[in-house]
């Protein structure tokens, strides 16, 4: 059997991954969240792409008082940031937030801090009292209270690097900056099956029997990664069923929850056999999570074996999709990040690296990690409150000890 280290495990996958690196296609902007950016995006235009006003107020050019000119008629419905006067010394004219700085202008007055007063015919503008307490001067600096183009963003800078998952937060921005549609890598494809007679999928579960851990959550898990499930199915624990599933299934990953392991009710590893399989590694030197396993179809589709055993087919799932995927998205395999820990975690009895749920808290002194209790193969409730997975040494280790981690995203 072929046993490596959990970090082989991840390097194996990760450059089975680089060698079907993922096509690129062009997708709408608001059905990008959750994509892969295929190619680095730059700028169109400048941010801001005009000079334009920070505030409500008045446009002034020159030294004050300023003789108000009247903004040009709008229409209903018409824009009215667009409408402005050239404004020669002395003028001003009425500017709301975003709209159009005119020609000539030169400071913007808050529409708080102005005073209107007749002089003749004419309508005068002149600064408060309470912008005396901004301007010594009692007149507004050259450039107050305006957002000049370019000043966020030259046309032409990096927005996003290819490579990013693209969040939420990337969406409005890319908005502002023109783009209608994104270019992303194409999504690998997942077909999961669920396996074990012993599991129920409602209902609070007699001896004998287990609740389904892993239907109602692990399609969001990886999709969250970047991947898309095309189906799901409950496989009972017969030969043919998983002969037929893992031969017939389309899918550019297969991954299956349980039935992993060498007993005489575990199918996955004799299927894999008889389909003519090529293993990439048949254990992992890992606890919880030892029995998983990955394997090459002969048509090549990737075949990910997960242990039955909750916490355990957890960890295997956060160790190795996110390993695959960046390969097939052209990305590096993540480095991962240290912490240290607050208090001792005990050893355990076998030689193997162990993987524990921990919860992260940023300080001045870094970053603190938590060990959480009840982190059993089968055990789900410290796993629940985790923020990511230690990686701690067989013999276990004392409070400070620096460690590396491996953070959960979902």
């Amino acid at each position: 059997m072929q046993h490596v280290s959990w970090f082989d495990a991840r390097t194996l996958l990760h450059a089975e991954g680089s060698l079907h690196a993922a096509a690129t296609e062009q997708v709408a902007l608001s059905s990008a969240i959750g994509r892969v950016l295929a190619k680095p995006l730059k700028s169109p235009l400048p941010v801001p792409h005009y000079d334009s006003s920070a505030m409500d107020g008045y446009a002034l050019a020159g030294r004050g008082p300023w003789q108000l000119l009247a903004s040009q008629e709008s229409q209903p419905g018409e824009n009215v940031h667009r409408k402005t006067v050239p404004l020669e010394a002395g003028q001003a004219t009425p500017i709301l937030t975003g709209g159009l700085l005119p020609p000539g202008a030169d400071a913007v007055l808050r529409l708080e801090h102005a005073r209107l007063s007749n002089d003749g015919d004419l309508v005068m503008i002149e600064a408060l009292p309470q912008f005396f307490e901004r301007s010594p001067h009692r007149q507004p600096a050259v450039g107050d209270d305006i957002r000049r183009a370019g000043e966020e963003l030259a046309a032409g800078a990096t927005v996003l690097a290819a490579g990013i998952r693209l969040g939420a937060r990337h969406i409005g921005s890319l908005a502002t900056l023109g783009f209608d549609s994104l270019p992303v890598y194409t999504q690998p494809t997942v077909a999961l099956a669920y396996t074990g007679n012993e599991i129920i999928t409602g209902g609070l579960p007699g001896p004998g029997e287990v609740r389904d851990a892993f239907s109602p959550q692990f399609p969001f898990i990886i999709e969250s990664f970047g991947a898309r499930v095309t189906s799901t199915v409950r496989l009972q624990d017969s030969a043919p069923n998983f002969h037929h599933w893992l031969g017939h299934t389309a899918a550019d990953i297969l991954m299956l929850t349980g039935g992993s392991s060498t007993s005489d009710v575990d199918w996955v590893r004799r299927a894999l056999t008889e389909l003519g399989a090529t293993y990439i590694f048949e254990s992992v030197a890992i606890r919880p999570g030892h029995p998983a396993l990955a394997a090459l179809l002969p048509d090549g589709r990737l075949a990910l074996g997960l242990p039955g055993n909750p916490l355990a087919a957890h960890v295997a799932l956060y160790s190795y999709l996110p390993a695959v995927l960046a390969g097939i998205f052209r990305q590096p395999l993540p480095q991962l990040p240290t912490g240290t820990l607050t208090a001792a975690v005990p050893g355990y009895s076998t030689k193997d690296l162990r993987l524990i749920p921990v919860t992260i808290e940023a300080t001045p002194g870094g970053i603190r990690l938590t060990p959480h209790n009840k982190t059993r193969s089968h055990m789900l409730t410290g796993f629940a409150s985790a923020d990511a997975l230690a990686l701690l040494p067989p013999e276990g280790a004392e409070a400070e000890k620096n460690c590396q981690f491996l953070g959960l995203l979902v």
